[in-house]
C-alpha cells in the first residue's frame, strides 16, 4: 500500500485522500502514482495525484531538440493511458534570429509530434504540442506557469539534468 494516501481507512470503512503539504511529499506521491499506473493499477494512481472535479491531468515530455527519442514516446504513452493523462510535448531550439532556421526546426518538430498523435489517438489520449525557443530552464519554467495543470515531466537524461530544481514538479528520465 502507498504510505501517504491512505489515512482512517479502518475507522471510515473507505480510504481517503490526504493533500500533500510539501514539494517533497507531492514528489513521493507522484513517484507512487508513477509505480502503480506501470503495475497496472490505473484507479489508484489516478486517485494518489488527482484533486477531486480539477480536470484531465497532464504530464510535459520534454523532447531531444525537434525530436523524441523511442523509448521515451512508448513510456510517456503507456503511463498516459494508465494515469488517464494528456501529454504536453516540447521541443526546444536554440535562440536563432534566422526566421528560416526557426521555421525548419518547428517544422521538423511537428513532424515527430504527429507520430505522437496518431498513437495517442488509438489510446483516446490528447496530445498537444509546443515549440519554444531559448534555454530548457526558461523554456519549462514559462510553460509549467502558462499551463498549470501539470502532473510531472518526462524526459530524456540530459535535459532532465537541465530541469532539476526549476519547477516544483517532479522529473522522471527514460534512458
Amino acid at each position: 500500500m502507498p504510505r501517504n494516501w491512505l489515512r482512517n481507512s479502518m475507522q471510515t470503512g473507505a480510504p481517503s485522500l490526504r493533500r500533500a503539504r510539501s514539494v517533497q511529499d507531492r514528489l513521493a506521491d507522484y513517484s507512487e502514482a508513477v509505480a502503480l499506473a506501470e503495475a497496472g493499477e490505473q484507479m489508484l494512481a489516478a486517485d494518489v495525484v488527482t484533486p477531486p472535479a480539477t480536470g484531465r491531468r497532464r504530464i510535459l515530455v520534454i523532447g531531444h531538440g525537434c525530436s523524441f527519442s523511442p523509448r521515451l514516446r512508448e513510456y510517456a504513452l503507456s503511463v498516459a493511458e494508465r494515469m488517464g493523462s494528456d501529454l504536453l510535448l516540447l521541443s526546444i531550439g536554440m535562440r536563432s534570429a534566422d526566421q528560416k532556421w526557426r521555421d525548419s526546426f518547428t517544422q521538423m518538430s511537428s513532424q515527430a509530434a504527429s507520430s505522437w498523435s496518431e498513437s495517442a489517438t488509438r489510446m483516446n489520449l490528447h496530445v498537444a504540442h509546443e515549440v519554444r525557443f531559448g534555454g530548457i530552464e526558461e523554456a519549462v519554467s514559462e510553460l509549467v506557469r502558462a499551463c498549470g495543470r501539470i502532473e510531472f515531466i518526462l524526459s530524456e537524461p540530459e535535459e532532465g539534468e537541465q530541469v532539476v530544481g526549476q519547477t516544483g514538479l517532479a522529473l522522471f528520465t527514460v534512458k
